[in-house]
Order: C-alpha cells, then structure tokens, then sequence
C-alpha cells in the first residue's frame, strides 16, 4: 500500500528511489510491483535511463464530495495535531494517503496549499497562545490575498501592517505568519496580532518561493543576528569591566595622592596639643585641613570644604591646597593677604560655579592667641575650662566666587585647659534613623566629658560617637582639627612624648 500511495502522489518513481522511501530492497520493489499489477492495479514498467514505475494517470481512489474549500480547510487545520508527536505522525500519513488518492487537478491545488505550511519541530516549545486571528490568516494564506493587522511588537509597541502572505509556520504550539513586505521577508507571531482583515488585492508570491528554505534562512539569520548582538554585549561587558577597572585604579591612585595632600608632620608647639583627620565618604573628597608653619612660634590650622564631592571635589582641594601652600610667604606679617592671593588664584583658575567654604587660624605659640578669619564656614568652637563655649562665625564670604574678595581678621585667647574645634558639616549634620542631626550641642557634649584625652584619643572618641549616633552609610566627608591648650604640668608630659 505504501508503494502505492506513493506512485499516486508521483506518478513515476525509480526502483532505487522507492527501495530507499520503503526502506527495503530493489528486489522487494520489483517483487511488490509484480503484486500490484497481477491485482489489477496499472502499475507499469518504464525502462530507459529516466524509467522505472509509473502508475496510470487516469487511476486513483476517489474521495467522494471533497470540493476545493474542503481540502483547503482540511489541509491548513493541522494546527489541532500540534503539541502531540503520536497525533502529528498519524496526521501525516492521512494526509499523505489523501494526497495520493485525489484526482490530479486536486491533488495540484493541495501540493499548492501544503507549500504555504510548515511545521517546524526543532527545538522551541511554545505554550498556549491566543490564535483568535488564526484563521484569517490561514484563509488569506490558502487564497493568495493580502492581509492587513495590527500587530503587537515585542517592545510593548502596537503598528499596522499590509503585507503579502507567503506561509504559515508552526513552531511548538506556536504559529507564525511568514510574507512578504516592502522591507523584505518578515515573520509574525499569530498570538500578538489584532483585528486581522483579509483583502480584496491578490498578494504577490515570488516564483518557485520555497517556504521550508525561506524559514530556515531566516533563522539562521536571527540566530546570526542574535550571535552578533550577544557577542557585541559580551564584548560591551568587558570593555565595561576594564573601564570600571581601570577607573577603580585611577581611583586609588587619586587616593593615594590626596592622602599626601593632608598634613605628613605637625610643627612643633609647646602650649598646645592639637590634632586633624579626615575621613571621606568616598575614595576621595572634597574637605580639606591643614597645618602651615609660619615660623616665630606661629602655625596655622586650615579646614575647608569644597563644593562638590568625588573626583571634581578632590580636584578642587588640590587646587586649594597648592594655593595656601604656594602662598605661605605672605602669611608672615599679613594673613589676610594670603587669603586674598588664595582667593584670587582659586577664583581664576576655576569655573564660576567653583568655591569653598574655609577656616584659617594662626596660633602665637608664645602669647596663646589665635588670630582667625571665616570665610562662610561653620563657626568653630572653643570649650572653655569651666565649661562655656564660644563659637567663632563667619568673618567674610566664601573663597573663590569673587575677584574682588576682603576678609576681617578676628582674634580670640586660648587659656589652659581651653579646647578648640574646627570641622565640617559632615561632623555636625550626620543623621541617625529619625533624621536627627548630630549638632553642635552633642559635639560640646563629647568635648566636655573627654576633657582628660589626648587630642588623637580625643579624634577617636569623636568619630566613634559620630558613627555611633549615624551608623548607616557617611554620605559626607568628615573632617576635624582639635586642640587643647597646655598648662604647666601637661606642657611637661607633653614635651616629654606622655600625651602624644
């Protein structure tokens, strides 16, 4: 029978081109085809290069009342054996025993419609889909009309399309409509279209079209396109990765260079015991101090705050920095005069929007005055022996925002016993969980009962009260200088390295 049905839908096929579709011997062929023939099936024996064994044109077994519409429906509705292997084999083989016993003028209609379908079933596996437009499109496809849609794309975007139906594909339990546009051949999913309309226009199929070649060929293609696009991100990620590499060594590098930025020694004083630190929220930051030695018992303490944090604040302390330093000889009779060169230079070698906040005192070693001036910074902070504590405020503007810059110089005593502290926002408006700030009064508070610290222990106390009261991540850098005025005995254990 498969002979046979086999014949039927050939007309003619070679020995060897039927051994091999049976699976058996040539000798088996001949011997079945002498069976057909003695039970009156008009099988004949064709000799010559091109022969073999034909099957009388005119002989074949009727399918009664099938009419075109029929088989069309018939042939495109095997979407319903999809999903189930035993059901789609069983599928294939009555449709081929039904191709093989229609008439010829059939049978060519059928062989037309089966081109439009192909059942891909390699590798995807789809899942339940809305195929309401399933229909139509079948019907479109089988009459060779135009079909217009609106479709779903898979960026969440919804077009209209017009396009000349070429195939159907089943993939899964997925269906695609594969046609032909005026960009080329495109593929459709069946599930995202909406409002499908089959046209009065005939569509436009491109001769000898081979649908199973042109799906495999636009596969293959995605699939090439999808291997581009994962390799253009794999290369992406590690171009990525070496930015971020190199930019995190950069970093330590800029890191390793602010740290020389900051104090290295402290010029000596015999009546005071002071101390700095800062600790940034980043790599690098933007707050600054300093201890300048201006010689004739006189040093100077320097805190500051840029405005901006990272890499653009770190440059902008240097740029300070290098000022100060490479002002100092003017600090010798005239401090105020070294700010107005420092501002004068910060100003113009920065952008417009580019300044800081700056606390500058000068301590006389041998009359224990401090002489300072506040250019917009907090008010530092001097806790007096006997507990009461006097803020030094602003005495002129910031640095940086103005050519025309004057400063007030102020001057206050330091008596034994005497702390002073000069530091930054990020000390006195660190939060805890209820958006409190630390402030100035918990800052006092540490102050007086750590009164019997040296100045590093006393840094450590404060810092650790800070971090305590703020423990989530430090979203500002946190800058200190504190210091304490010597008496007589302290000024012994002090000189003697006791209190260092």
């Amino acid at each position: 029978m498969s002979a046979l049905l086999l014949l039927q839908a050939r007309g003619q096929m070679t020995g060897r081109e039927l051994a091999r579709k049976l699976e058996v011997s040539e000798r088996t062929v001949h011997r079945d085809m002498e069976a057909l023939s003695a039970a009156g099936v008009p099988v004949y024996a064709m000799r010559g290069a091109s022969g073999g064994w034909q099957l009388d044109e005119d002989w074949s077994t009727r399918v009664p009342g099938l009419d075109p519409a029929e088989l069309r429906a018939l042939l495109m509705a095997q979407s319903r054996s999809l999903g189930d292997k035993h059901m789609a084999a069983a599928a294939d083989r009555a449709i081929a025993k039904l191709m093989a016993a229609l008439p010829k003028p059939l049978r060519e209609q059928a062989s037309s419609i089966r081109d439009r379908l192909y059942i891909d079933t390699a590798g995807w596996t789809g899942t339940s889909e809305n195929l309401s437009m399933l229909s139509v499109v079948q019907t479109a496809v089988a009459s060779d009309r135009k079909l217009k849609f609106w479709y779903w794309r898979a960026g969440g975007e919804r077009v209209e399309r017009t396009v000349d139906p070429l195939g159907l594909i089943a993939k899964g339990s997925t269906w695609y409509l594969f046609a032909k546009t005026d960009r080329g051949h495109r593929t459709y999913r069946i599930s995202r279209m909406e409002e499908a309309k089959m046209l009065g226009e005939p569509s436009v199929r491109p001769p000898n079209f081979n649908l199973e070649a042109a799906w495999k060929l636009s596969t293959e293609e995605f699939r090439d396109e999808v291997n581009r696009e994962m390799e253009a991100a794999r290369r992406a990620y590690e171009a990525r990765k070496e930015a971020e590499r190199r930019a995190a060594q950069e970093l330590e590098i800029a890191k390793q260079v602010q740290a020389r930025l900051f104090p290295q020694c402290q010029p000596a004083c015999q009546t005071l015991d002071y101390a700095g630190i800062c600790i940034q929220a980043r790599q690098v930051g933007g707050d600054y101090y300093d201890f300048l030695d201006f010689g004739k018992q006189r040093i100077g303490f320097v805190v500051g705050d840029i405005a901006g944090k990272g890499i653009a604040g770190a440059l902008l302390m240097a740029n300070l920095q290098a000022n100060l330093r490479g002002q100092l000889a003017l600090a010798h009779e005239q401090p105020h005069q070294l700010l107005k060169a420092v501002n004068r230079l910060f100003y113009a070698n920065t952008a417009d929007n580019a300044y800081a906040t700056l606390f500058f005192a000068e301590y006389d070693d041998a009359r224990q005055s401090l002489r300072y001036v506040n250019c917009g910074h907090l008010p530092a902070l001097v806790l007096r022996q006997d507990g009461e504590a006097e803020l030094l405020h602003s005495t002129c503007t910031v640095l940086g925002l103005f050519r025309d810059w004057e400063c007030e110089m102020k001057e206050t005593c330091l008596y034994p016993g005497d702390a002073l502290v000069i530091y930054t926002d990020g000390v006195t408006e660190s939060l805890n969980a209820e958006e409190e700030e630390f402030g100035e009064e918990r800052l006092k508070e540490v102050l007086r009962k750590n009164q019997h610290l040296s100045m590093r222990e006393l840094l450590a106390a404060m810092i650790d009260e800070i971090q305590v009261f703020s423990p989530q991540e430090q979203y500002d850098d946190i800058t200190l200088i504190v210091a304490r005025c010597l008496d007589s005995g302290q000024k012994q254990l002090f000189q003697s390295g006791a209190m260092a």
